[in-house]
């Protein structure tokens, strides 16, 4: 209930009727004591009346300023309905939306009059889930935007106001970023002084060209490396562009110049914590260069952020060099003289590279450390595998055992070595894995999301045509006294031959050193024949899937097979290979259902078209040329929708098919 306040009109009305009174109390009574009487009483009741007011003006300052607060709200209420930002207050839940300014309700309402609250409840969705750019386009007029998850809150505003100051906090975050020139080494070993200054002249002037279009301050601090320093509105623009400095380096150095130069970048940013910031961009450049070179990974400077990839539109380029590798052998040589037992483990459904990068590696281990073991699943084994499995345990110089035997001999000293793979799912027992707390990582795949965060050592070349070539480097710089058996290099020698489709593909003057070595050792090409040797109704199969393939584009081929009919990997494998030597083209596709209601995908390519970023895109991974992923709760026909549409967007963005 609000209180009476005396006003002005108040007191007057209160002197006028004292004085009233007084005036007839002078009338009534004659004698003195009453008339004092009477003033008393009206000096009294004025002064319980001033009292009055005194306390109930002291109790009113609270409501004076709650005034003063519903008087701020309601104009704050309406400098955001005036103002040209919008705002959009969402559950943080399920991203609804629950109120809206009138100028988001402007942008958003479409041209029938309806309230398209599923577009912002999109771009919310996709900025909370870790997408970086800052900016979204909605009716051709581009807008730069905020959200503020603690307290649910989205607003943005048209960067066509150009009115900085004023717009997004979020767009002057610095920006830390590391540019690598791929390649440079291996092109400027044999060059004449001369020749190498043109190169640096080129290289120097392109970069210099490139800060100076986007106002980027930069340095170099060495002759492959470049630092520069900017801030998110700079970053943005590139994002939008999607980074096609990567593509215009790369054309210009092999068009003007003949030279196989690429360019990788690692980047960060964040809002404060500069060395931090920094640190994080040199783990992104490092990130693509695992990956391959000639592409750009970006994230920020938060562990729970997940990093955005650009580029990657060539074969690795990733410089490979004997002195790393001697280093590695020399570092892992260390690791392993410190525990007590080794166990080496590919991925699951394990082909004939990961077994026999297991082989060579427990080879390597065995050399220092007599307990090692190759650990398999003989419940997912392919008929080659299977025959490969029993030719070593003939042979009885490899020390293999089951997942089982494994969980039962493992001790907290004990270490994981993975072979031709680096993702956690992919691994050949998540419950294996978790018993270790040291792993290494020796593969040739492009470095991926859930990579094994306990790894205390990593050797990841993706220019190696495969994970048993780079066992093999490891194996002869060790120079151990002991030799591999026959059966042991033949393994190895199948390994290469799969992932280079028998020397065909992914080869590399490396490639051939090592496979010398390895025939030095013993490697039987008969041997390796009867391992790899293809059943009847596997060949069957394997045609089958061919027969149903069709062109979706003159260069790109996708096979299906049945609904409701099993098929292995294997076989979806060797399809994608079969259908990759056929004239004219550059990448095949397979899908096959592997279970119920799971579909896996084998993708091929020879060097245009990069499968492992479309793999990605569907949660899977691997090379440049040879990638796969799997797909649960649909069908095969489902899968393919999926499937070409990733391709097709991909394409589009990189213009690398035939139509």
């Amino acid at each position: 209930m609000k209180r009476f306040r005396f006003a002005t009109i108040h007191l007057v009305m209160i002197g006028l009727i004292l004085f009233g009174i007084l005036a007839i109390c002078v009338r009534l009574f004659q004698t003195e004591s009453a008339i004092l009487a009477a003033i008393f009483l009206a000096l009294s009741l004025l002064v319980a009346l001033l009292y009055y007011q005194k306390e109930n003006y002291e109790l009113s300052e609270l409501e004076q300023i709650e005034l003063l607060n519903n008087q701020t709200e309601v104009g704050l209420k309406h400098l955001l309905e005036q103002m040209p930002v919008g705002v959009v207050q969402f559950d943080q839940e399920t991203n609804e939306v629950e109120w809206f300014n009138p100028y988001a309700e402007l942008i958003f309402t479409s041209e029938e009059g309806e309230f398209e609250d599923d577009v912002i409840r999109r771009i919310i969705g996709a900025k909370r889930e870790g997408d970086a750019t800052q900016t979204f386009e909605l009716n051709g007029n581009k807008y730069s935007s905020y959200i503020d998850s603690s307290t649910g809150i989205f607003y943005f505003f048209d960067t066509s106001m150009g009115n900085r100051q004023l717009g997004d906090a979020a767009l002057l975050r610095p920006v830390i970023g590391i540019i690598s020139i791929d390649n440079y080494d291996d092109v400027t070993d044999d060059l004449s002084d001369a020749e190498i200054s043109q190169i640096n002249s080129f290289i120097a002037n392109f970069i210099s060209n490139f800060t100076k279009s986007k106002n980027i301050f930069y340095r170099r601090v060495n002759m492959d490396r470049f630092y520069f320093f900017t801030d998110y509105a700079v970053l943005s623009s590139l994002i939008d562009d999607k980074f096609d400095v990567l593509e215009a380096f790369r054309k210009q150095a092999k068009e003007e110049h003949n030279l196989p130069l690429t360019l990788s970048m690692g980047v960060s940013y964040g809002d404060d914590n500069h060395q931090q910031i920094g640190q994080v961009a040199l783990q992104n450049l490092n990130t693509a260069l695992v990956r391959g070179g000639d592409q750009v990974v970006i994230c920020e400077n938060d562990e729970h952020k997940k990093p955005l990839y650009f580029g990657g539109g060539s074969v690795s380029t990733v410089k490979r060099t004997r002195t790393r590798t001697r280093a590695m052998m020399t570092a892992i040589s260390d690791h392993i003289k410190g525990v007590d037992r080794v166990f080496v483990v590919g991925h699951r459904n394990i082909d004939m590279d990961a077994l026999g990068s297991a082989v060579g590696m427990q080879f390597f281990a065995s050399n220092i450390n007599e307990e090692s073991y190759v650990v398999y699943n003989p419940d997912e084994m392919s008929p080659d595998i299977t025959r490969a499995v029993q030719r070593l345990q003939d042979d009885a110089k490899t020390k293999l055992i089951t997942i089982k035997q494994a969980l039962s001999m493992l001790t907290e000293r004990s270490l994981l070595i993975m072979v031709d793979h680096s993702k956690i799912d992919l691994t050949l027992s998540q419950k294996l894995y978790n018993k270790f707390t040291d792993v290494i990582v020796v593969d040739h795949h492009r470095r991926d999301d859930n990579f094994p965060e306990n790894a205390i050592l990593t050797f990841i070349e993706s220019g190696a045509s495969s994970a048993s070539e780079l066992v093999t480097e490891l194996i002869q710089f060790q120079n151990a006294k002991k030799h591999l058996s026959k059966i042991q290099a033949s393994v190895l020698m199948a390994g290469i031959m799969l992932d280079t489709k028998n020397f065909s593909a992914s080869v590399t003057s490396r490639t051939f050193d090592v496979a010398s070595y390895l025939r030095a050792h013993g490697s039987d090409s008969i041997e390796i024949q009867n391992i790899s040797q293809t059943d009847f109704e596997e060949y069957r199969l394997v045609n089958e899937l061919i027969l149903r393939g069709r062109k979706i584009y003159d260069n790109i081929i996708v096979a299906s097979g049945r609904d409701g009919v099993n098929y292995s990997k294997v076989v979806a494998s060797k399809a994608a290979d079969t259908m990759l030597s056929l004239a004219g083209i550059e990448a095949t596709f397979v899908l096959v259902q592997v279970a119920p209601n799971k579909v896996a995908v084998s993708a091929r390519s020879r060097s245009k078209i990069n499968v492992q970023r479309m793999m990605e895109e569907l949660g899977g991974g691997g090379h440049f040329t040879l990638a796969a992923c799997q797909l649960e709760n649909m069908s095969v026909s489902q899968a393919e929708g999926v499937l070409l549409d990733v391709i097709e967007n991909d394409l589009r963005e990189n213009m690398e098919a035939e139509r």
